[in-house]
């Protein structure tokens, strides 16, 4: 089966080697910011981008982070105020820690959903029934843009929000004939193992996880309790949710190449070859609201030294291991048993 993304990237991208389409979107959000963000102005302030040529010398500029949004978050916004249709606020410490916000224009939003219709393509069709437990309701929430996104795809949409009736959302999914949903692990998890217990017969064609860390543990009991294929979405706020997703093969997530530019560096900040582990550095490459440049992630992964069975085009990125705040040690402890079962 042809990977849809790679169908879609090489449009977006009109066919170039996708490095060479990288490094000139990655110029043109350097120029961008610089003559439109306080923040980037002077966190540039004394660099010549005329000089930049190569990635090498991109790898030079400095990084951003989680502590750059709580600090200088409104100086990143390069457009005026009334374009910013949603802002996003994540408290990082509880409710007392400053808050993180992340700004998105319509158009941001707009690249959003255009990943969320063209990667579902790699789980579902339009002959699906598609549950969604995740939060829909407010508009530019994660769940709303699938909506939107799913909606060009053609199947049967299903809204349900978290679970909160583990009874109720099985006999939901019996009643509706739902085929597919997304979740996250914990909850989808917990929502399989009540709704065996209760004996409702389901059997899904394909789960679709996301929001948090996904241990394979997780992923195997929901292949047998539900009789369905995994998939594993990588996302979080700042990317404007999406992305990488993975295709039939769940060989790893194929990722957004054509709005991001991915890295992988070491605990000192430098860039690590393909197939080595450290933390996931992202730079947008078509937002417009708040660009974010080489921003560390706190993910701890790496990308596959080869392609997937579906793509030569597209690079794969290893399921993501953990947070780095949570320890090195630990996260790559946790590899090390993985490689062992």
């Amino acid at each position: 089966m042809e990977n849809p993304l790679e169908k879609w990237i090489y449009a977006k991208t009109a066919g170039k080697d996708i490095k060479e389409y990288q490094f000139e979107k990655v110029i043109e959000t350097l120029e961008y910011v610089g003559s439109r963000s306080k923040f980037y102005k002077k966190l540039y302030e004394g660099t010549d981008i005329s000089t930049i040529k190569s990635f090498t010398d991109f790898e030079k500029l400095p990084f951003t982070a989680a502590s750059d949004l709580i600090n200088y978050g409104a100086h990143m916004i390069c457009v005026p105020q009334h374009e910013i249709e949603r802002i996003v606020t994540l408290y990082t410490s509880g409710t007392t820690g400053e808050p993180k916000r992340v700004y998105f224009t319509e158009a941001d939003q707009e690249l959003t959903i255009d990943f969320f219709h063209h990667g579902m393509t790699c789980i579902i069709n339009e002959k699906d029934n598609f549950m969604i437990l995740l939060p829909y309701k407010k508009p530019g929430s994660v769940g709303d843009l699938l909506i939107r996104g799913l909606k060009r795809l053609g199947c049967g949409i299903y809204p349900y929000g978290l679970v909160e009736d583990d009874r109720h959302a099985g006999e939901f999914i019996v009643k509706n004939k739902i085929t597919s949903l997304v979740g996250s692990p914990v909850q989808v998890l917990k929502l399989a193992e009540l709704t065996k217990e209760y004996g409702l017969d389901i059997k899904l064609n394909s789960v679709l996880l996301s929001v948090e860390y996904i241990p394979d543990a997780t992923v195997k009991r929901l292949e047998n309790l539900w009789d369905c294929k995994v998939y594993e979405h990588y996302g979080m706020t700042e990317m404007c949710f999406g992305g990488g997703v993975y295709c039939e093969h769940l060989q790893g997530y194929h990722m957004r190449e054509a709005d991001l530019y991915f890295e992988i560096v070491s605990e000192s900040g430098e860039v690590l070859p393909d197939g080595e582990y450290g933390e996931v550095v992202f730079t947008t490459l078509t937002r417009t609201g708040m660009p974010l440049v080489r921003y560390r992630t706190g993910d701890y992964g790496r990308f596959k030294t080869e392609y997937c069975a579906c793509s030569n085009y597209l690079k794969l990125m290893e399921k993501v291991k953990g947070r780095i705040s949570n320890g090195v040690a630990a996260v790559e402890k946790e590899i090390q048993h993985e490689a062992k079962n």
